[in-house]
């Protein structure tokens, strides 16, 4: 069986297509690895923002009560 140069050839190109389907596949999968712990980052903050939030509105109706309490006294 002597391989031609064709086939020599053919079997290049195949390793070649394999080769940049397999690097266009790890890089797809390096940018899906980098969004999704872009997304769980930004779930995390969300959640922090939210706590804060809470806490500030819970000072502010506190401080709202100190005011009215202090209205009424001076009536």
């Amino acid at each position: 069986m002597e391989i031609t140069i064709s086939m020599l050839h053919l079997i290049l190109a195949t390793i070649v297509v394999i080769g940049a389907a397999f690097t266009v596949w790890v890089n797809l999968n390096i940018e899906i690895t980098k969004l999704k712990s872009t997304v769980t980052h930004l779930e995390d903050n969300d959640v922090e923002l939210k706590v804060l939030l809470t806490d500030i509105s819970t000072r502010l109706h506190h401080i709202e009560l100190l005011l009215a309490s202090n209205q009424i006294k001076e009536k």
